[in-house]
């Protein structure tokens, strides 16, 4: 696991928030409040319920009755990879022009505009070795925690397209 922190701000909170959402079935206030504490992040029920309507979570019920908190655009937890993968793959398919390697970078082209939603599509699927990205305009900067890394993401994107 890379080592890194989480800023205390309440962009950095509610990123966490959405990735622990994206990736685990949470049911209650409570159980994420205590997810939150495992990583050092403290929140009142009240910021926590704010955080969660800033976001835009509701609770939805899974495949076995079970309620738990869901965020648009994130798949269901039962099945998160297959869920992000297919939101990778299409816009990869459809917005992704060409891929440079340079060491444990990858610079990504799109059409104008475009960058953003991949560079999301990118974070989201929680690909091994990527460390983050940042999307412009019509450039997304992949990040990967080595040389071979990105190596192999530029492989699997190359299947992708």
């Amino acid at each position: 696991m890379l080592e890194g922190f989480i800023p205390e701000t309440r962009s950095a909170r509610q990123g966490r928030i959405l990735e622990i959402l994206s990736s685990e079935a949470i049911g209650s206030q409570s159980k994420l409040r205590d997810r939150l504490a495992e990583e050092g992040i403290l929140v009142t029920q009240a910021t926590l319920s704010r955080d969660l309507d800033d976001i835009g979570a509701i609770k939805i019920k899974g495949a076995h009755g079970a309620q738990f908190y869901h965020v648009h655009e994130t798949p269901a937890p039962e099945s998160p990879i297959q869920g992000v993968r297919a939101f990778l793959e299409r816009w990869a398919s459809e917005v992704l022009t060409s891929v440079v390697q340079a060491g444990n970078q990858l610079v990504l082209r799109t059409p104008p505009g475009a960058a953003q939603l991949l560079a999301s599509s990118l974070d989201k699927a929680k690909l091994e070795g990527v460390v983050g990205t940042i999307g412009g305009d019509d450039t997304v900067l992949v990040i990967a925690k080595d040389e071979a890394a990105a190596t192999a993401l530029r492989g699997e994107l190359a299947k992708l397209t």
